[in-house]
């Protein structure tokens, strides 16, 4: 009898090994979508809980909820302001002149390789981590980054699959502002 309880006691043991490792796999990953790990894991990010998140690997601290968008106890409702590349920088700075983003008023448009720095390879439609940014649209999200070889388009990254592209500054995109932590 002290051998079946010793084997029945390696079975629950593995049996509880399994379920925890499974239970470490991000769960915003879509099954057979991109990579098969996550770019961007929960445990990548501080919370601070005032509508931001902290990067750990770039130390950037991000807006939670793109432009138009209320942070309310952690989620973002409301829908993303679509604006043209002027107007985001618009709005970028008069959200610095309210300071009404975690009282910060050093906010600023990402560039390409900030933003893509965001982008969840493991999921699409949106490419994202809803856990860290919820209610993220899958639409495109303005970049700084300008396009060298034509001064009328700017770099936007979209959140459908992630990737980004140029386009003219006159299109309409949203904004998700970073910062310098």
């Amino acid at each position: 009898m002290n051998a079946f309880l010793a084997r029945a006691a390696i079975f629950l043991a593995l049996l509880t090994l399994n379920a925890t490792a499974s239970l470490a796999v991000d769960r915003h990953c879509q099954e057979g979508v991109g990579e098969s790990d996550p770019a961007t894991p929960a445990d990548a990010f501080e919370l601070p809980r005032d509508g931001t998140v902290i990067h750990s690997p770039t130390q950037l601290q991000w807006a939670q909820c793109a432009l138009g968008q209320s942070w309310s106890r952690d989620f973002c409702t409301g829908q993303a302001t679509s604006m043209d590349w002027d107007q985001a920088n618009e709005a970028v700075v008069a959200l610095n002149r309210s300071g009404e983003l975690a009282g910060y008023t050093d906010w600023r448009l990402p560039s390409r390789t900030e933003l893509e720095s965001i982008v969840e390879t493991c999921r699409e439609a949106p490419a994202i981590n809803e856990n860290i940014f919820p209610n993220t649209p899958w639409a495109g999200f303005w970049t700084r980054s300008l396009d060298t070889g034509d001064p009328e388009t700017a770099w936007f990254v979209g959140f459908y699959g992630g990737l980004a592209f140029d386009y003219s500054r006159d299109s309409s995109y949203r904004v998700r502002p970073v910062r310098d932590r």
